[in-house]
């Protein structure tokens, strides 16, 4: 069955494709949420890592926080929004490949108040909502589409498909592309890679126990989950925790293909309870 409508526009720091009834209509929310969550200009976010303090936040706000608190507490800090500082402080500033500075250590999510009151941040905590709010913004998006529909935001997708589909999933060395073949459904996929905001030294994931860029042999992890939220989390845990990923709990099963850098494929499956078996 062919999408009714097809939208391409810039948005989310990425290339963003939506295509089903109500495309407009999403894309206009895509933008009115970046714009509420953004750390690269003015921004309700800026003004909070700023002050450390913003009284009466909008929701949207909150909302999105709390999202990435949760998966922070599901991932026992690994994935967590407190990496702003030592972000930057690896060559990740306005833009990709600025000056690396010594180390910063990545704080604790303890102490973060979040709610329709107020958002206050403790001493020395600066929030990048990062991929947590991308995928979260698709999924808020996405309620704006209707029938046979998909919402791409540079690599995290959604997708809702009466037929079975597949998804092409781009070579990290340019070789011959593979694909995921899904079922009909509601499909969550997340792609994530280290080659990719990436500069001589160093990359945009930030391992939180070590300050740094992840280490890893992996440069290239795609995801099938039940939600695009799902998604993004284990497509980050399996360059950061093998253990991590298996535990992270899901609602049906996932599929992960993942690149190291040689160029070879693996590919995972990964179901609901596997680390307790």
């Amino acid at each position: 069955m062919a999408l009714a409508s097809f939208l391409r526009a810039r948005a989310l720091g990425t290339d963003v494709e939506i295509k089903g009834e109500g495309a407009t209509e999403a894309l206009r929310e895509v933008r009115r949420l970046e714009d509420i969550l953004t750390r690269f200009r003015e921004s309700p976010l800026t003004r909070l890592n700023d002050d450390g303090v913003l009284p009466r936040p909008p929701i949207e706000l909150v909302e999105a926080l709390q999202h990435a608190l949760h998966v922070a507490r599901l991932t026992d800090g690994l994935v967590t929004p407190t990496v702003l500082q030592a972000l930057k402080a690896a060559g990740y500033d306005e833009r990709p490949g600025g000056p690396v500075r010594l180390a910063v250590s990545v704080p604790s999510t303890r102490g973060v108040v979040c709610d329709l009151g107020e958002i206050c941040l403790p001493p020395r905590v600066s929030l990048d909502l990062g991929g947590t709010a991308k995928s979260w913004i698709v999924e808020r998006a996405f309620r704006f589409l209707s029938g046979d529909a998909m919402l791409n935001a540079g690599g995290d997708l959604l997708s809702r498909r009466s037929e079975p589909f597949s998804v092409e999933i781009e070579h990290p060395f340019g070789e011959a592309r593979r694909f995921l073949e899904l079922a009909p459904g509601t499909w969550g996929i997340a792609t994530s890679s280290l080659m990719k905001r990436a500069w001589v030294g160093g990359h945009h994931l930030i391992d939180p126990r070590t300050f740094r860029p992840v280490d890893s042999p992996l440069v290239q992890v795609t995801v099938a989950a039940s939600s695009v939220t799902t998604a993004e989390v284990l497509a980050k845990l399996a360059f950061l925790d093998d253990a991590a990923l298996k535990a992270f709990p899901l609602e049906g099963p996932a599929w992960l293909v993942a690149y190291d850098t040689s160029g070879r494929v693996l590919r995972r499956t990964l179901r609901p309870g596997e680390a307790a078996a």
